[in-house]
């Protein structure tokens, strides 16, 4: 005689896809923060936390009728101005990010460029190979009636 026992077991475990769903979430997290964006906007809750900070100073003097409305007050100018400041942020992110960028890249071809002369020291024939280089470019800019391109290393002679 034969019987069939039908299991159901589950095919994912239950503590591996909280700890997928924890990742996922994280990296959500992390995306919207990234970058220049989430950095304006640390900055600007520093400098709101920095005002409020300076608001409480002032306020310790006060009687206790003036502080409740000193506080409303802050709180209602403070969410005025986070509104109000909320799409220049934006605009300050995606720039700052656009320089910091450039400046990534310019250091990376800075760094490559040294990398490049300091190889080409060492080896004469690598250097020729510049020197070959630096004088085609310069004879296609002149066919062209541009101007010369700029070299990024040091002198060939």
């Amino acid at each position: 005689m034969t019987s069939f026992v039908h299991t159901d077991f589950p095919t994912t475990h239950a503590g591996i896809a909280r700890v997928e769903a924890a990742l996922e979430a994280a990296r959500e997290f992390r995306a919207r923060f990234s970058g220049a964006r989430g950095l304006v906007a640390l900055l600007l809750a520093g400098a709101f936390s920095a005002l409020v900070v300076v608001a409480d100073r002032l306020v310790n003097s006060w009687a206790d009728g003036q502080i409740v409305m000193a506080w409303i007050g802050l709180w209602v100018l403070l969410s005025g101005a986070v509104l109000l400041f909320a799409e220049a942020s934006q605009g300050w992110s995606e720039q700052a990010g656009r320089a910091i960028d450039e400046w990534v890249r310019a250091r990376k071809r800075r760094l490559e460029d040294e990398r490049t002369w300091g190889f080409a020291l060492a080896d004469p024939r690598f250097m020729r190979e510049l020197q070959v280089a630096r004088c085609r470019a310069e004879t296609e800019a002149e066919q062209a009636g541009a101007p010369p391109p700029a070299w990024p290393f040091g002198t060939t002679h």
